[in-house]
């Protein structure tokens, strides 16, 4: 017996699924020899059949009362032996079956069901399971248009069919439109196709998991019910039919669809879910966080900052967030820098202890250790206040409007080593006071939390620390491990498992050593790294043209004349391009100031400014039909507008990163500043440039002029742009982009709603 073929059948199903040998409801039982051996239920008896895989001629064999035991099938193994044709085993290893399989989906299944060919889809998703099959470390860019999404769908399902992986695949994005695109749509859709061709014999199954902040709390829901019902308001009375069926079950627990504001949000979500709450026999939570753990489901989809917890929850020995999973793939992988930062970061505000100490007054009122703890609150606060006073005097440069530069002076550290023994003192009092008293123990885990991170800030010398500001007074003391890098790389890359990391600019010009560098993937030996790198296939030579002016002046948003120069050129790309246009800025202020400009100048075309309200401002243009946008860079990733609607897209200044802590450390570690611009600074530009010139082109059939307003575009880095893009034609007249947009556009664009 061939064991190989006994651990996967899904191309044997396939290929007898195509020829037309299944009956209804029969199955294949065993494989052996280049022989199958298929068993049907009439209803009174088992039939039994063979197949001979050279000739995919069916024979029968035998039909008996009950289903065959061991010994039935041995005798079985020797009746197929005797009678196939062949008489010579039809093996092939394992890997060259799976990716005969997966390339058989790619040209002959999926374009019945309109998903045309893209030989680079197929070679991506080749190269995705090649790595899966050698626990590589694979970066993957695929440009849009590429189809990427299906290709490491198809490329895990064959993976774990072949390869005997009962572990589920862990999917990790950076938003939530992702992850809905991936549960409403693409799992569906490749599920129901890979059934009906008999690849796979269940459909594919998946959980989706976020933070706690997303799901409801069956007693918060109860306590925020009651207080609104009590008030009996006409306007609540909607919210009270979704309140009403959230409790009981009517409804899902995920709040991310439900027609809730922040507000509502923040009072009924899951916040400390504990043993000795009254809901935790029947809390849902719990047990959809059970279930989900129970690793059942085919893929299990989270956000990078739930991988991350997940990662270093278990490193500090506490219980994990998410099941023990087998492939790794993080989608939207150029964000997963800064969710490290997020994550591997901490911070300490300077209004955090005034809540703790709030917590403590109502803990100790009319209790023996009264006086001790609140001697020891009033000390806590002054010495908390010293600390962000010495913080601010003596802070340093000043990075940016939110942050600056800490300087670790004598009297700053005398001040945070103080604070740190007394936050220590308060936790022991209340963790040795009284270990039945629920709300001493939960005061005694949040000073230790506390502590914890003071003591990281007392050994500065191995962090990048800052001073930000988070409003008029409040600020907070921020510190990020200098060897993050090497962090990721001991707790990600460095436990031989398939790690998969796609997005559409993970390179510069094919050159992923940037992105390796901030991930700590280039600490590993490089026969563990597998990069790829598929361009669009989208025709951008005859449906785009790039505008590189040559007479705009050096961005600086306090001149009056550099202002009235991008608002000029701005509007006349806008009535070039009959509106259609989406203006992307690096600065609100300068956006605002060109917003209010051109509201003067521009009435034939509907205008908009993206704020705070993203979402909002994004559907009221697509609507428009012919509108402009104003936006920042936000709008620069993750939106789709397809179609006519967004024909002029206008890089107003290079997306340069903005000066912050972690880069002014990154630019001691190089040592002149050359060095650092070429290494760090343009690649970031680049990438962040290659996003934006992403929201152009969404579709085969779409056509659009992007525009760079920077002088520098068009001087010093225009050869570094023209290299990270894709070819298209170039011109610095503005005549041609009127002349492209007239050749390329139907009659109809130009009447709407004009």
């Amino acid at each position: 017996m061939s064991e190989e073929w006994i651990v996967c059948r899904a191309d044997i199903r396939n290929k007898m699924h195509e020829a037309g040998i299944f009956r209804q409801d029969e199955k294949i039982v065993l494989t052996t020899k280049g022989c199958v051996l298929l068993e049907h239920f009439t209803g009174k008896a088992y039939s039994y059949r063979m197949v001979d895989l050279h000739t995919l001629k069916a024979k029968r064999l035998f039909s008996r009362p009950t289903p065959l035991n061991e010994a039935g099938y041995r005798r079985a193994i020797e009746k197929m032996a005797a009678q196939s044709e062949s008489g010579m085993p039809f093996v092939q290893d394992v890997s060259s079956r799976a990716s005969g399989l997966l390339a058989h989906i790619f040209y002959d299944i999926l374009p019945e069901y309109g998903l045309v060919l893209r030989e680079n889809q197929l070679s991506l998703s080749l190269a995705m399971l090649d790595a899966m099959e050698k626990e590589k470390v694979a970066l993957c860019e695929a440009e849009v248009g590429t189809g990427k999404t299906h290709a490491y769908l198809m490329a895990a399902v064959i993976y774990r069919l072949f390869h005997g992986e009962g572990q589920p695949v862990l999917i990790s994005t950076s938003t939530i439109a992702l992850q809905k695109a991936l549960t409403e749509e693409y799992i569906p859709q490749i599920s129901e196709i890979l059934l009906e061709h008999r690849i796979i014999e269940e459909p594919l199954t998946f959980a989706v998991r976020k933070g706690k902040n997303h799901y409801a709390c069956d007693s918060r829901v109860k306590t925020y019910l009651s207080s609104i019902s009590h008030n009996n308001r006409p306007e609540d009375r909607k919210l009270i039919e979704i309140l009403t069926a959230l409790f009981v079950g009517a409804v899902s627990l995920d709040l991310d669809g439900l027609p809730l504001t922040d507000y509502v949000k923040e009072r009924i979500c899951v916040e400390n879910c504990r043993n000795t709450c009254g809901f935790s026999s029947v809390c849902r939570y719990r047990t959809f966080l059970r279930r989900s753990n129970q690793g059942k489901a085919d893929f299990q989809i989270a956000n990078h900052n739930l991988v991350l917890a997940d990662i270093l929850s278990r490193k500090g020995g506490r219980n994990r967030l998410l099941p023990e999973h087998g492939i790794l793939i993080f989608d939207e992988a150029h964000k997963l820098p800064e969710a490290a930062r997020q994550m591997y970061g901490i911070s300490f505000e300077n209004v955090e202890l005034e809540r703790v100490a709030a917590s403590i007054i109502r803990a100790v009122a009319g209790r023996p250790e009264k006086r001790g703890a609140l001697s020891l609150c009033e000390e806590m606060l002054e010495l908390n206040t010293a600390l962000f006073e010495n913080l601010k005097k003596f802070a340093g440069v000043r990075y940016d409007n939110n942050s600056m530069e800490v300087i670790f002076t004598p009297s700053v550290l005398l001040s945070l080593k103080a604070l740190s023994a007394v936050v220590k003192s308060l936790s022991v009092l209340f963790y040795t006071a009284d270990r039945r008293n629920t709300a001493y123990r939960r005061i005694s885990g949040r000073l230790e939390q506390k502590q914890e991170n003071l003591a990281v800030l007392c050994d500065y010398e191995d962090f990048i620390c800052w001073l930000e500001y988070t409003g008029v007074t409040a600020c907070r003391l921020c510190a990020l491990p200098k060897n993050l890098d090497f962090l990721l790389h001991e707790d990600l890359w460095n436990r031989g498992k398939p790690y998969l990391l796609t997005s559409a600019t993970l390179s510069v010009g094919g050159d992923f050593s940037r992105y390796m560098h901030q991930t700590g993937i280039d600490l590993l030996n490089q026969k563990q790294i597998l990069t790829v790198s598929k361009a669009s296939p989208f025709d951008y030579w005859n449906h785009a043209l790039l505008y590189l002016p040559e007479d705009m002046p050096f961005p600086n948003t306090r001149k009056t004349a550099y202002r009235k120069a991008v608002a000029d050129r701005l509007e006349g790309l806008i009535r070039q391009s009959h509106g259609h246009t989406l203006a992307l800025f690096t600065s609100y202020r300068m956006m605002e100031m060109i917003y209010q400009e051109l509201s003067e100048r521009i009435k034939d075309f509907p205008l908009f400014s993206m704020g705070k309200g993203r979402l909002e401002a994004i559907r009221e243009f697509r609507k428009s039909g012919n509108g402009v946008l104003l936006a920042s860079d936000s709008a620069g990733e993750g939106i789709d507008l397809a179609g006519d609607i967004l024909s002029s897209l206008v890089v107003v200044k290079l997306p340069f990163p903005v000066p912050d802590p972690v880069l002014e450390y990154e630019k001691s570690l190089h040592e002149d500043f050359h060095e650092y611009l070429a290494e760090v600074i343009v690649p970031g530009m680049l990438m962040k440039l290659r996003q934006w010139i992403g929201r152009g082109i969404r579709r085969e059939t779409d056509t659009c002029v992007f525009s760079i307003l920077d002088c520098r575009g068009s001087g010093r880095y225009k050869n570094d742009i023209l290299a990270a893009l894709p070819d298209m034609p170039v011109t610095e007249k503005i005549e041609d982009v009127g002349i492209f947009i007239r050749g390329s556009k139907p009659e109809s664009y130009f009447g709407d709603k004009e």
